[in-house]
């Protein structure tokens, strides 16, 4: 009977009810509730924003591997496999920081890659089949992009609609003309677009509608302008790497070169729309930006219209017409002609003196910057400059002398560089996530990162082998957005924007999941593998809440004690400050927080002693030792002070501070 009842229900349902597709929609929930969220706001940069987003993830794992309800089917060997590598990543991140150089910075790298690991585990666990998956993924990340993009150049174009978009160029007004709202990194930004230009592509080409196919190859020319007015060398580079993977992997590439001419066509009318508008170019929000933005705008408008229009005409020829006999190549004709054009390549490349091009080219970019690189215009992108990028690597190369193992401990390469800097210059990351990583956390870390970071770009690349048409197309889509976001993070720390990462994840754990016929995980055969999986994935989730909980706890009662401080309460940031240090004993912002305020009080007495907390936690911050050393200086401590202050020194002998 309940049955029947059941059947009865489905029938006199609403039709479009009955039309959802769950996982469609689940999908589209996760990667672009993810995606859009951490994008929109500063890209996830903040630590409250991502562990914001780490702590929802992994309670929906929490909660729904305790009832049972994930993963939804069983897991393919080699999602197990990714997994082990990227949780093994965290784990040794975890046991790093037990002999880093700041335990609280180590803390904090542990919070991110364990928001990323959470990503990863509840995509691998909600997808019920691969094909769906790839499908699914690659459309609602597009979309995310395309969303992040229009907001972007909308920012740039009506300025007065988006004040907070001024955001960065407020704290670097030398960067004004580089579009960077709202990831607030022009880098990160264009590696984003980067990443969406070949789902974007594979849309264009394969969708299953002629609309969804005009309407991605219109997005492409607005990607287009949006990453050129963000000036990154390397989000061109990004962007050039991932179409050449696409067409490389991609099945029926004549059709599909059409669709890239015509959009490359109208991307270069955009662009060479935006050269001659100088307001546009430089970010400025005056009469006359807000005039060039108006015309520019229109023209965005008509272009995308007009590629939308041509990629509708493309679809109709490839539907029904039929393709001239010239234009099939066999498949082994095809491998000829492919060894024939590099082997040729290679030898005009020999002959045009490619070697000695090379060579100058390694010499530019260990050089400082040229005065092109210090404005906004089409002439960056000829400059080869690192912009110091050959100096970050060199100095977390050589630091890795006496512990190659496990190296200093995760997010500790700024205390590395500022006593080997062989200039002052502020900075956090080395600007390459796998130096970083060797630097931080030694080979091992490495090994383990760069290994799955392997397999899941192997797995794409076997999934394009064993796909077709459509299919084939959008898997190699998935494997060049993930080349793309791999050689961002090669030249720039992208690692530490978390928009980028979990739409990483979000595809890698797409080309994870189980292939043809899921298996459900409800068989009583399987039911003790089923109750481990539970349990592991119980007991997985409540480490990453601690690890993700306990630093954001600890950077929300501090920032709360200095807001505190900012209104004139002392008795409130006092309490703020001191449940910070309860909260994580270790950190040293912290216990100098708590210094500062104790110092304002005129308890300096006290203060010493947090300041002397702080510097113990944190021997190597030239900043904390600073403090101490104007607090023995008010406790009539001079020599003690002096000593500090030399300490200090010799952790930042290049900063202008020392040099009054």
């Amino acid at each position: 009977m309940e049955s029947v009842a059941a059947t009865r229900s489905v029938t006199r349902s609403p039709r479009v009810l009955r039309r959802i597709d769950r996982d469609a929609l689940s999908t589209w929930a996760l990667v672009g509730g993810i995606v859009l969220y951490l994008a929109i706001d500063g890209g996830g940069y903040d630590i409250v924003v991502r562990s914001q987003v780490g702590l929802v993830v992994w309670w929906i794992v929490l909660v729904g591997a305790a009832l049972g309800l994930l993963p939804v089917v069983r897991l393919s060997r080699i999602a197990w496999a990714g997994l082990a590598l990227f949780g093994g990543f965290v784990a040794w991140t975890a046991l790093a920081s037990t002999w880093s150089i700041s335990s609280e910075r180590s803390l904090a790298d542990l919070s991110l890659v364990a928001c990323y690991l959470g990503v990863l585990v509840l995509g691998v666990a909600i997808y019920r089949d691969r094909q769906h998956a790839v499908r699914h993924t690659v459309n609602a990340v597009a979309a995310a992009v395309v969303v992040v993009a229009g907001l972007a150049l909308a920012a740039r174009l009506r300025p007065d609609l988006f004040p907070a978009a001024q955001q960065t160029a407020s704290f670097l007004p030398t960067t004004r003309g580089r579009l960077s709202w709202p990831l607030n990194y022009w880098n990160a930004l264009a590696a984003l677009i980067a990443l969406g230009l070949p789902l974007l592509l594979s849309i264009a080409t394969s969708a299953r509608t002629l609309l969804a196919q005009a309407a991605a190859a219109a997005a492409i020319p607005l990607l287009a302008l949006s990453a050129y007015l963000t000036f990154s060398r390397g989000g061109a580079i990004e962007a050039a790497a991932a179409v050449i993977v696409f067409f490389a992997l991609s099945p029926e590439r004549i059709p599909k070169l059409a669709t890239a001419v015509v959009a490359a066509v109208g991307s270069a009318a955009l662009i060479a729309g935006a050269v001659h508008r100088s307001a546009i170019e430089h970010g400025l929000t005056n009469a006359a930006a807000q005039h060039q933005g108006a015309t520019l705008l229109t023209s965005v408008i008509v272009v995308c219209a007009g590629v939308g229009l041509t990629q509708a005409g493309i679809g109709l020829a490839v539907r029904h017409g039929t393709p001239l006999r010239w234009l099939v190549v066999p498949r082994q004709r095809a491998r000829w002609l492919l060894v024939t054009g590099i082997a040729a390549c290679v030898v005009v490349a020999l002959l045009a003196g490619a070697p000695a091009r090379i060579s100058h080219a390694w010499r530019d970019f260990k050089r400082p910057p040229p005065a092109v690189l210090r404005h906004e215009s089409i002439a960056r992108f000829g400059a080869v400059s690192g912009e110091g990028r050959y100096e970050l690597w060199k100095v977390a190369v050589n630091a890795t002398s006496g512990h190659v193992l496990g190296g200093s401990g995760p997010g500790t390469f700024q205390l590395l560089w500022l006593p080997r800097a062989p200039y002052y210059s502020y900075v956090q990351n080395a600007h390459s996530l796998y130096v970083e990583t060797l630097a931080e956390e030694g080979v091992v870390g490495l090994g383990l990162l760069v290994g799955f970071f392997l397999l899941v770009v192997g797995a794409g690349v076997r999934l394009v082998r064993r796909s077709s048409y459509e299919a084939r197309a959008r898997a190699a889509a998935v494997v060049a957005a993930l080349t793309a976001f791999l050689v961002s993070a090669a030249f720039d720390w992208t690692w530490q924007v978390p928009a980028l990462p979990a739409a990483f994840m979000l595809l890698a754990a797409a080309v994870l999941a189980p292939g043809g016929k899921a298996v459900a995980l409800g068989s009583a055969n399987r039911w003790r593998g089923r109750i481990a999986i539970r349990l592991g994935a119980v007991v997985l989730a409540v480490a990453c809440l601690v690890a993700i909980g306990v630093p954001l706890a600890t950077t929300t009662a501090v920032r709360q004690s200095q807001a505190a401080v900012t209104s004139g309460d002392s008795t409130l940031a006092l309490a703020d400050a001191r449940a910070a240090t309860r909260v994580e004993p270790g950190a040293a912002s912290a216990q100098i927080q708590l210094a500062l305020v104790l110092e304002l009080q005129r308890n300096f007495r006290a203060a010493l002693v947090a300041g002397g907390r702080a510097t113990s936690d944190e021997p190597d911050n030239w900043s904390d030792w600073l403090v101490v050393s104007r607090l023995d200086a008010e406790a009539g401590r001079p020599a003690a002070s002096l000593a500090a202050y030399r300490r200090a020194r010799s952790l930042n002998p290049r900063s202008p501070i020392f040099k009054l």
